[in-house]
């Protein structure tokens, strides 16, 4: 398969109005895929040390909380988090644009969506933990590296998941040709 100005104008088209539709859907699946996400990481957390658990605020704010307390150790913003689940827009947008068969496209949204939840209860992980040691060390570069990956590479997280899932349809392996050994 050749990439041609055409396929490609088609997936931008596409793309865009995919983006925007999702965009629109964006504040009515934000509440129940945020709460998906941290039932994941709250399971993680409540093993972690120390023990913690997250809730969610009217905002969509987090309020982490250690298990063994009802006062919140720190509270995380709705308006930075909207960072993170940006790509709850953008990732279905690229796979349903991307120039596959429907029921392939239908397939890898599955995936992507299902690698998503888990690379944003991964996130929740890395950010709680990652604040309480930037809380107690602000100059811990590891900290500081962490929270800045898992607190703004949501996008980056959506277009990585894209590429590993459709990569075969934009870079498809060459058919081997056949030899004269091959015609005996």
């Amino acid at each position: 398969m050749r990439l041609s100005a055409r396929k490609l104008l088609v997936f931008l088209a596409q793309f865009v109005v995919f983006f925007a539709v999702f965009l629109l859907l964006y504040p009515v699946l934000l509440p129940v895929y945020n709460g998906l996400a941290l039932s994941l990481a709250n399971i993680v957390l409540a093993h972690a040390s120390p023990p913690m658990y997250i809730q969610t605020t009217a905002d969509h704010s987090w309020v982490v909380y250690r298990l063994s307390e009802k006062r919140p150790l720190f509270t995380l913003e709705g308006n930075y988090l909207s960072l993170i689940y940006l790509n709850l827009a953008l990732l279905p947008a690229l796979i349903l644009a991307t120039p596959l068969l429907l029921q392939q496209r239908l397939k890898l949204l599955g995936w992507g969506m299902a690698l998503l939840l888990g690379a944003h209860a991964l996130s929740a992980i890395a950010l709680t933990h990652a604040e309480i040691c930037v809380h107690f060390d602000p100059d811990n570069v590891g900290c500081n590296v962490v929270e800045g990956i898992f607190g703004t590479g949501g996008q980056l997280f959506a277009v990585a998941l894209w590429g590993l899932l459709t990569w075969r349809y934009w870079f498809p392996m060459k058919t081997a040709m056949p030899t004269k050994r091959d015609a005996l």
